[in-house]
């Protein structure tokens, strides 16, 4: 009788001493995904990437990254329709025409040019400089 089931391989890639070479770990079950994990309490060697360290930095990244996105959703949703960036035909910054809202000014300072929205604004040459 043959088994339909697949086995999955569990494993931690590592970069090794040069660029492109990668040390490939196999494991014997999955990395912990957070502190829920059975592994967590059951820890008792505490050692370097240890289950009960890999779940609480798992679950911490997961935990920054979801708080990270609401951040950059809510800023989207407040600052659409703003003139957040503001650049001239040319295609160089003019902070003059940018809004200055509180908002934009954030975003200014955090550098997502993702964020809010951008206008062209229309050059006047102010004749020759001399």
């Amino acid at each position: 009788m043959s088994s339909t089931e697949v086995a999955v391989r569990h494993v931690v890639t590592f970069r090794g001493p040069t660029y492109r070479e990668r040390i490939r770990l196999p494991l014997v079950q999955p990395l912990p995904e957070n502190t829920l994990d059975p592994r967590y309490v059951t820890c008792e060697s505490h050692r370097t990437a240890c289950d009960c360290r890999e779940a609480e930095l798992a679950e911490n990244i997961h935990e920054y990254r979801t708080e990270r996105d609401h951040i950059l959703r809510v800023l989207q949703e407040e600052l659409a329709g703003h003139s957040t960036w503001a650049y001239t035909s040319r295609n160089d910054m003019e902070p003059s025409a940018a809004c200055k809202c509180t908002g934009c000014r954030i975003v200014h300072r955090l550098g997502h040019y993702s964020i809010g929205g951008s206008v062209i604004v229309a050059e006047f040459d102010s004749g020759p400089t001399s």
